[in-house]
């Protein structure tokens, strides 16, 4: 076994690099942007019910809603993009 290692170290250098490069510029992005994409929305509708619930009469529709999970696509927006930034990716 150590003879195979000694004499094929380059396939497994190889085989490490392009895992690692497949992690960096595959993985690694699609879990950041799943992740981002969850606390965004998070946000977003907290940020919606903190809005409505400021206002002096909140009618039984703008209740719904909230318990809907509706936000505003600007506020999300707003938190994805900020949210990409912190981890590095810029989008």
């Amino acid at each position: 076994m150590k003879e195979k290692v000694k004499k094929y170290w380059w396939v497994i250098v190889v085989i490490l690099v392009i895992g690692g490069v497949f992690y960096w510029f595959q993985l690694r992005p699609s879990i950041i942007y799943s992740l981002c994409h969850n606390q965004a929305v998070e946000k977003a509708q907290k940020l919606y019910k903190d809005k409505i619930e400021s206002q002096y009469y909140v009618s039984d529709e703008e209740k719904e809603r909230i318990k809907n999970g509706w936000y505003f696509k600007d506020d999300y927006e707003s938190y994805y993009k900020q949210c990409l930034r912190i981890r590095g990716i810029n989008k």
